[in-house]
């Protein structure tokens, strides 16, 4: 008899005992400014969370405030990221996004955001240079406390082997599919919840699947569980 689909609410309530660390770790991830957050999600694009936190942290050191890093040269900005890979190109995005904030705004904020729809937000921030969905997603819910569900790699594979997507689904679609049949209570947990799981147990190679409270409902679970 074929089982049930998963529904966002069950995998949260299975998977969730597994990380109870995860309420605070959205506090501890909501330090710092909605700018802070922004230029973090950029230096994480494309690489490893070890190499972009030691990016930021370079920046941050050798820029204590935003304005600095507009007023510095371009090559100074490249110099201090290169530990992060890309630095290029991260470096001229994370200058021409500072730029546009302080046209936009007088000065380099992401506040005005606090006043508009999660809507209107999301639309200014897929705006700017360099940022995607799942940048604007973060920023909206690391950076500004707002109900989002940012779609990693980690999250894209896990919702296609739990059935919560199509398995063919891209990321973009994938977020936007997430972002519709999750509560607003429920997605920053659930998605950080996925990302620890994916790190953790629901690897891309060699999953942990007797480990996992879902090996029953999703397909490489239920193909382990036949071998």
């Amino acid at each position: 008899m074929e089982k049930e689909p998963l529904t966002v609410e069950e995998v949260y309530k299975l998977l969730s005992p597994l990380y109870p660390d995860v309420r605070s770790r959205l506090l501890d991830d909501k330090k710092g400014s909605p700018v802070d957050c922004l230029v973090a999600t950029i230096l994480s694009q494309a690489t490893n969370d070890t190499l972009s936190t030691k990016a930021f942290q370079g920046l941050k050191e050798a820029f204590p405030t935003w304005e600095e890093v507009l007023a510095a040269g371009l090559d100074q900005v490249e110099e201090v990221l290169k530990p992060g890979g890309l630095y290029k190109e991260k470096a001229a995005t994370i200058r021409a996004v500072l730029r546009k904030l302080k046209d936009d705004f007088g000065e380099i904020t992401l506040d005005p955001l606090r006043e508009m729809t999660d809507r209107d937000a999301f639309k200014y921030l897929v705006s700017l240079k360099g940022v995607g969905p799942k940048t604007a997603a973060c920023v909206l819910g690391f950076g500004l406390g707002r109900p989002a569900f940012p779609v990693d790699t980690h999250v894209l594979r896990l919702a296609r082997r739990m059935g919560l997507v199509p398995q063919k689904t891209n990321a973009v679609k994938a977020q936007e599919i997430l972002e519709e049949l999750t509560p607003a209570s429920l997605k920053m947990p659930l998605h950080i919840t996925l990302i620890e799981h994916g790190r953790r147990i629901c690897r891309a190679a060699n999953p942990k699947c007797h480990e996992c409270p879902l090996r029953n409902r999703c397909v490489p679970g239920q193909e382990d569980m036949s071998e």
